[in-house]
């Protein structure tokens, strides 16, 4: 790298710590404006934010990589979330924004009765959410950033000295210190303020920087008769390799796809994480709504076939690798000029910045806002409950960097996720719309899951190139889909509770689920159109896949079925511009006071 190329990645770098100092006064104002800027999001900042948190620094690498191991079907691990995403626009992110819940664990007080089993509940998941799961995403990310950082910079993989606990130190750990700490102190300072202004900084690098070395790639392929006659030239060229779907004979590929078609995309649906974080951050229900879907068209249409162009053409380039994660920093390395790759550098180390400031404030609202000033100090002014989020950033960033020394693989981390988060989804879908799920159906989906999930990892191993996470995930969820539903049956003989009654009183959830408690509270649902944004659903995740596959099938050269999408996605898209209106319109004739 250059001097001019160090010098913007400085420049960022220095942004995200000043933006941090403009928003400490107001983050520190209230736990609200810390943790969920003050309820105060519009929704193309809200959505912006999810999608460049997504845009973490593991995405590009994980992409590359699993499509020059699998094809580019591999990314329906991925893909398949825009399912889930476009129902939690229209059937759940209204929902969230009403229960004005500071964050997804909160909600439990509001929904079960008060009593130990709650409260286990809610300090259990706070903690398994808030530091398992999160510290398990940023291992996942600090990797990806060090496997960048070692094929750009160069670096000597020779250990300086070594700690207790991490192992090893390299030069390459060195600078992801200093990259952590420096999201640590501007998230610390500005709470979710700085984190969703930083996110538009990071928007904006990452998208015109993987745009522009995906451009630059295939240009340079048109003298070899353009990417699809390269690669199929090339060395490491499979027949899966530019496949969008699998074969469809009945092998684990096939079954893999199928079952991620069909519950891949769970634990999307209700919401989770920084998802939720960002829709209980919208100042409308409106915006929670418009957030979600501005993140669902970017993440999926305007995202992926930049990272899946260079993946695909660093088998002509790199046709034999070791490790395939390495392939897009070695694009970036061999095609980027001075300038650009400062451009691309500094938008990977921002997207690590990005998830890692995400990840640190969302988790940290769980140890505060759920464990710490519920159950361990209370009654506290608001400036000790603010310091404590910001040394909890701290430890979980340390529990984080320990995590990273056990972690090899990305794609495998995030397999390890989706088998045991996927099948709790279940009951937190249901939660919603039916009054009988009580805190014993939570309790028992989740152990279920956790138990499950990790049995299975032993029991039905990956062998090879055979991946068997989506059997896994398939089985787990069917064991805590029974289980849940008997304990549900046994525990909810006596009727509607007194605080389901009252969770419903302030949501006014339609559906028949919550029929009997309507009956008793003779309170009236609030329905926005169910069967207008039904339709507006399916048009929507219609209208995504088709502009997707189109695009992908346009990029490759195959115009007879770029043709088909192409008429698919006009189709789907005029639904959509008569139907979404009329839901928004219904929506805020029912709540005049969003």
């Amino acid at each position: 790298m250059s001097i001019i190329d160090w010098l913007i990645v400085l420049l960022y770098v220095v942004a995200a710590i000043g933006i941090g100092l403009i928003f400490t006064k107001k983050a520190s104002e209230s736990t609200a404006d810390f943790f969920v800027a003050g309820r105060s999001l519009p929704w193309y900042i809200a959505g912006t934010s999810m999608v460049a948190t997504t845009f973490s620094s593991d995405t590009p690498l994980f992409v590359a990589g699993a499509v020059r191991e699998q094809g580019i079907y591999a990314n329906w691990i991925w893909w398949v979330s825009i399912i889930g995403v476009i129902i939690s626009v229209f059937f759940f992110a209204s929902l969230w924004r009403r229960s004005e819940a500071l964050t997804e664990i909160e909600l439990i007080s509001q929904r079960y009765d008060k009593s130990n089993a709650t409260d286990f509940l809610r300090v259990f998941k706070a903690l398994f959410d808030g530091v398992f799961v999160n510290s398990i995403v940023i291992a996942s990310v600090t990797l990806a950033m060090s496997k960048i950082i070692v094929v750009i910079l160069g670096l000597s993989q020779y250990p300086l000295f070594s700690l207790p606990l991490f192992g090893d130190i390299t030069s390459t750990t060195l600078i992801l210190i200093v990259l952590a700490v420096a999201a640590v102190a501007y998230t610390a300072l500005s709470g979710l303020y700085g984190v969703v202004y930083t996110d538009l900084i990071q928007f904006a690098l990452a998208i015109f920087g993987s745009i522009a070395l995906a451009v630059i790639v295939y240009v340079d392929l048109l003298d070899q008769g353009g990417i699809a006659a390269a690669v199929q030239a090339s060395p490491g060229f499979k027949p899966d390799t530019l496949q969008m779907f699998p074969d469809f004979d009945w092998d684990l590929k096939t079954a893999t796809f199928v079952i991620l078609i069909t519950i891949g995309w769970l634990n999307y649906a209700p919401g989770f994480g920084y998802f939720l974080q960002r829709t209980l951050a919208a100042r409308t229900e409106r915006d929670a709504m418009l957030g979600l879907y501005w993140f669902a068209f970017c993440h999926l249409v305007l995202r992926s076939w930049p990272w899946i162009i260079v993946g695909v053409a660093s088998l002509v380039y790199f046709p034999i690798l070791q490790d395939a994660e390495q392939s897009y920093p070695l694009m970036i390395e061999k095609f980027l000029p001075i300038g650009l790759k400062g451009i691309m550098v500094a938008s990977l180390l921002a997207a690590f910045m990005s998830t890692l400031d995400t990840q640190l404030n969302w988790g940290s609202s769980y140890l505060v806002n759920d464990i710490y000033e519920p159950y361990m100090v209370k009654g506290k002014d608001k400036s000790h409950y603010i310091k404590v989020a910001r040394i909890s950033m701290l430890a979980l960033t340390l529990v984080a960097l320990i995590v990273t020394t056990q972690l090899t693989s990305i794609l495998d981390a995030y397999e390890y996720i989706s088998v045991i988060v996927i099948p709790i989804s279940v009951v937190l879908i249901a939660r919603w719309y039916w009054w009988r799920i009580n805190v014993w159906s939570e309790i028992s989906a989740l152990l279920t899951a956790v138990i499950g999930g990790n049995a299975l990892v032993y029991l039905l191993p990956d062998s090879g190139e055979e991946k068997w996470f989506a059997v896994r995930m398939l089985i787990t969820t069917g064991m805590t889909l029974v289980v849940c539903l008997v304990v549900t049956f046994l525990t909810s003989t006596k009727g509607p509770s007194p605080q389901a009654i009252k969770f419903y009183g302030r949501l006014r959830i339609h559906g028949k689920g919550w029929e009997k408690v309507r009956e008793i509270s003779n309170v009236t649902p609030i329905s926005a159109g169910i069967k207008d944004s039904a339709i507006t659903c399916v048009a929507s995740i219609i209208w995504i896949y088709a502009m997707l596959l189109g695009i992908g099938h346009a990029l490759f050269e195959q115009g007879d079925s770029f043709a088909v999408y192409f008429v698919i996605a006009v189709c789907s898209g005029y639904v959509i511009s008569k139907m979404l209106p009329k839901v928004i319109s219904k929506l805020r004739e029912e709540i005049p006071t969003t």
